[in-house]
């Protein structure tokens, strides 16, 4: 988020004051892997929660081993969070490994969420399992992607 230290610890302490894990602050603060990917094997068109936060996610494959991920989101601390932990518990995994992710597994990364924002982390899931879903689709014929939609 680049903010200065100062604001940062100030942001953080208020965070940890509303009950917040440290792992929670550091993701919110410095996200990992946010962004849209150029180069991508999986893409997940928009989904979105209930409470109307939506998330994109890429995956970049080879060998059928996660080599890179990332994700957009709305600026929600727990969908933020959620993506964030989740695009780094996937790199390196194969995509069997990857589905049996749960949302408890991001949730218990994560230290926990706030009850409000507990549905952020199965955002995050079926999200993935979007992107997961269009790698398979196209691994076998690879040539269809030409013809997708931008």
């Amino acid at each position: 988020m680049s903010k200065a230290p100062e604001e940062q610890q100030k942001i953080a302490n208020e965070l940890k004051k509303d009950g917040y894990s440290d792992i929670v602050i550091d993701h919110w603060l410095n996200p990992r892997n946010f962004g849209r990917m150029e180069e991508f094997d999986g893409y997940s068109d928009k989904c979105t929660a209930s409470c109307g936060d939506s998330m994109w996610f890429w995956i970049k494959v080879n060998n059928n081993l996660i080599q890179k991920a990332s994700y957009v989101s709305d600026v929600c601390i727990g969908s933020v969070t959620s993506g964030s932990i989740l695009a780094e518990m996937i790199k390196g995994k194969t995509i069997g490994s990857a589905l049996r992710i749960s949302k408890d597994d991001i949730l218990k990364e994560l230290g926990g969420l706030p009850v409000q924002f507990v549905h952020c982390a199965k955002l995050a899931k079926d999200t993935l399992n979007m992107a997961i879903i269009d790698y398979n689709s196209y691994k076998s014929t690879p040539w269809k992607r030409a013809y997708q939609k931008s």
